[in-house]
């Protein structure tokens, strides 16, 4: 699939500017780790959605705990030193960064929950299309975000937190990480009209 091969090619090119990293790990194993926590943020994001008026704000809650713990996840496979406490940083400013851009379909998740005609069936779409496009885009973003910071010469291990959240806003606003967005709201579509998101298949 197209987005599978944008985040492949993000992690190898990740690992290829890392010492030694593109030798030990195969990068579709972080490709996996993507969409195993993106899989899961939907799911949750789809249950929850069917909650009048506050489905929108806690499945955007859960997304975040999905992106934070994908990070971890990500950080073990590649001996990232990051605590854990920048991890959650890092998470949060990406998080913050995407749903900038996906905020008019939270609020809108909100107030259709509450609509005649389209309400929770309508609200689990639109929750469930921002939460699968940030959290399967999170994971591009953060392979983007780590190859910068490797070839801007920043110590990982003595990072700030400002370095990380700046070089994260610039990486969240490139057009490229715009247009996977846009691509994995697609991708979503297709995946449900398909019954991926059943129960039955969860």
């Amino acid at each position: 699939m197209l987005l599978d091969n944008s985040l492949l090619n993000e992690a190898k090119k990740m690992l290829d500017v890392m010492d030694g990293k593109a030798d030990e790990i195969l990068p579709e194993s972080l490709v996996d780790i993507v969409k195993f926590h993106t899989k899961g943020a939907t799911a949750s994001a789809l249950a929850s959605a069917w909650i009048p008026g506050a489905g929108g704000t806690i499945a955007t809650i859960s997304a975040a705990g999905f992106i934070w713990s994908m990070y971890i996840r990500i950080n073990e496979k590649i001996g990232m030193p990051f605590s854990e406490n920048v991890i959650k940083t890092i998470a949060s400013g990406v998080a913050t960064n995407l749903a900038s851009v996906a905020a008019g379909n939270i609020i809108f998740s909100s107030l259709a929950s509450f609509l005649p005609g389209l309400g929770t069936v309508g609200a689990s779409v639109v929750v469930g299309i921002t939460c699968y496009a940030m959290t399967l885009c999170s994971g591009y973003l953060y392979f983007k975000l780590m190859t910068k910071l490797i070839q801007d010469g920043i110590d990982l291990s003595n990072a700030s937190v400002e370095n990380i959240k700046s070089a994260s806003e610039i990486i969240a606003k490139s057009n490229d990480v715009k247009d996977f967005l846009k691509k994995a709201k697609k991708e979503f579509m297709e995946k449900k009209k398909s019954g991926d998101f059943d129960q039955k298949g969860q």
